[in-house]
């Protein structure tokens, strides 16, 4: 038995979308009930963490249920608008399953959709772009529900949060030779290239890492538990 197996983002009208489009540094995770709305809320620093939990009581009326550092735990209570419809609710008209969490960043909507067959998330697809931009990230067809079972339902795209200074720093780090083993760049020169004191230049560079490596964490582990990579 095949299972397809699907990430795409979204940029579209809705007040989850918005709320991303005006707080782009902060990272945001959806699970939902069907009575409330639960967000892990992420922001850069404490200070815009501030503004986004005071924007998401005043807007959604929500309650903060845990805060830690950068990061808060908020409940948004029998939140719902008719219009324009949810992806979730297409998706369900659909026959398309759309695991838990939704990953918001940027002003763009990430989902994890599990459709019965290609052509049926294709149809889907066709609709979502009547709301607005649509980038289909990835889809696969699994050998069976074991595999689907073992694939973290949390994970994001690989390049989820990771900036256009941190992009940067990545690929003058690879074309300039610093990741060749032994390397074919000296840090300072690459750095003055890029217009970047040595010092600015690695601290994009080590955050661009960490990012990749975080988006890939879970998928990484998954891998390291099966059977078939050891």
């Amino acid at each position: 038995m095949a299972v397809v197996d699907a990430r795409i983002r979204i940029r579209h009208p809705c007040p989850y979308c918005d709320t991303s489009v005006q707080f782009p540094r902060s990272h945001f995770l959806l699970w939902c009930d069907n009575r409330r709305d639960l967000f892990l809320a992420t922001s850069p620093a404490p200070s815009e963490l501030r503004q986004v939990l005071a924007h998401l009581r005043r807007r959604f009326h929500a309650r903060i249920l845990l805060r830690e550092g950068r990061n808060a735990l908020v409940e948004l209570p029998d939140f719902e608008w008719p219009e324009p419809p949810s992806v979730t609710r297409l998706a369900r008209r659909a026959g398309v399953w759309a695991l838990q969490p939704v990953v918001y960043s940027e002003g763009w909507e990430t989902y994890r959709l599990v459709p019965p067959t290609k052509p049926r998330l294709n149809r889907l697809i066709q609709r979502l772009r009547r709301l607005g931009s649509v980038d289909l990230l990835s889809v696969a067809t699994r050998p069976g529900l074991d595999r689907l079972r073992d694939l973290p339902t949390a994970s994001v795209h690989f390049f989820e949060g990771l900036t256009d200074r941190q992009s940067r720093s990545l690929i003058a780090a690879y074309e300039g030779g610093l990741f060749d083993v032994p390397a074919r760049g000296r840090w300072e020169d690459i750095a003055r290239r890029e217009g970047l004191s040595r010092s600015t230049f690695g601290e994009h560079l080590r955050k661009a890492e960490l990012r990749l490596v975080a988006n890939s964490y879970p998928t990484l582990k998954a891998r390291e538990r099966s059977p078939s990579t050891a």
